[in-house]
């Protein structure tokens, strides 16, 4: 298997993980190197695997553009960890790796007798990592969920919506996307530990928490203080007006124009200035438009439907307003900024063929992040983990195959 000299080329991880907030966290991981070894099994899908969108809308158990892009540099690993022999198998993965991680419901580790205080009495220097709703401890640990519960547990539903409607949380399983930045930094910061001190750690990480941590600061520190507390707005913002999302020309074809200052709004007026409201006295101090958003922005909206929205926003940040299309899916692979950084990276899959997938965020000088290969089908190098990796036999590996271990 193709292996990279990259910054964590000598990193080994048991990857337990499943859903997408640690799968990414691993993913990661591999494309700066780590080898790491995906375990899943047939008898409990990772429920990912069954999410689409499907090539052709055709679902099938490795074809899942979710799981393709959470999971491509790792091996795959079946293992049906609810068989009484695959204990043992476990362990001698775990006591190859310098890191594990898990995201199954707490408590799931410690039946399966891998919990960490069973790891570290034959792996004493092992770095592990539980990711979990609400993390291990208090009395809700136990509520398993994903990252849309998550981002409600957390409190942003409350606020990504508007005041007269019903709360709208944020798009998807927000939380994954969040918890996974802090998982990084602390296994990181665990593998210098560990170089220093030859120590390792345990690392309980709860995606509610995360979240509250990394997105709502100011917005607590505004309560602690001043006790107010935030109210949804919709897309509106305290400090810029109009600040929105408004029509363009063609279906469903949106721009964003944020108006910070008076010099935004000057050069706003100097595009608009035939349309009657860029001269009215309400909107010409900030005080003015923030009173009077409601028209202000259905005026705009009213000049804007007929505008082509890349060609609009091309004049607005020219101009020197604040602006952006609100790009699909499909906008992205066309857009010039992605294509010149080179963020969508090509990779064949054994059944789905060659598709792109997002590359790494962000890039370091010396040893970049590589995709190395595409996602596993499920169990794809269970006999190369067992063979290369742990020094099974061709018959040990026959034996386990035919008692059911490997499934």
């Amino acid at each position: 298997m193709e292996q990279t000299n990259s910054a964590l080329s000598n990193v080994k991880v048991a990857d337990f993980s499943w859903a997408a907030a640690a799968p990414i966290t691993t993913k990661n991981l591999a494309d700066y190197g780590a080898t790491v070894v995906r375990v899943e099994s047939r008898t409990h899908l990772d429920s990912v695997r069954i999410t689409g969108p499907f090539p052709n809308d055709k679902p099938g158990l490795n074809t899942s553009g979710f799981y393709a892009d959470f999971n491509c540099s790792k091996f795959g690993m079946a293992l049906n960890l609810k068989h009484a022999g695959a204990a043992d198998v476990a362990r001698k993965l775990i006591a190859w790796s310098d890191i594990v991680v898990e995201s199954f419901t707490p408590g799931t580790m410690d039946r399966w007798g891998l919990a960490y205080d069973d790891i570290i009495k034959f792996k004493p220097d092992i770095i592990m990592l539980s990711s979990s709703m609400q993390g291990q401890t208090g009395p809700y640990h136990r509520y398993s969920g994903y990252g849309s519960q998550g981002a409600a547990l957390a409190g942003l539903h409350h606020l990504t919506g508007w005041s007269d409607r019903p709360p709208a949380g944020p798009k998807g399983a927000y939380t994954d996307a969040i918890a996974p930045r802090y998982s990084i930094v602390a296994l990181l910061a665990a593998l210098d530990y560990r170089e220093r001190t030859g120590e390792g750690q345990y690392i309980d990480l709860s995606q509610v928490e995360a979240a509250i941590s990394g997105f709502l600061g100011p917005e607590i520190l505004d309560f602690t203080v001043n006790e107010r507390i935030a109210q949804p707005k919709g897309n509106r913002s305290n400090s810029a007006a109009p600040h929105g999302v408004f029509p363009c020309r063609g279906e469903d074809c949106w721009i964003t124009i944020a108006v910070e200052n008076d010099q935004h709004w000057h050069a706003l007026r100097e595009i608009a200035t035939k349309q009657e409201w860029s001269a009215d006295p309400r909107f010409a101090t900030f005080a003015g438009r923030l009173a009077h958003q409601d028209e202000l922005e259905e005026k705009i909206a009213s000049w804007t439907i007929s505008k082509d929205a890349f060609e609009f926003m091309e004049e607005l940040q020219a101009a020197g307003v604040p602006s952006g299309v609100v790009q699909k899916a499909c906008d992205l692979f066309k857009d010039p900024q992605l294509s010149a950084r080179g963020h969508f990276r090509p990779l064949d899959h054994v059944e789905m063929g060659s598709l792109c997938y997002n590359g790494p965020a962000h890039e370091l000088s010396e040893t970049p992040a590589r995709l190395r290969w595409a996602a596993p089908l499920l169990g794809e190098h269970t006999t190369y983990v067992l063979k290369e990796l742990l020094n099974y036999t061709d018959k040990q590996v026959e034996t386990l195959r035919a008692q059911g271990v490997l499934e």
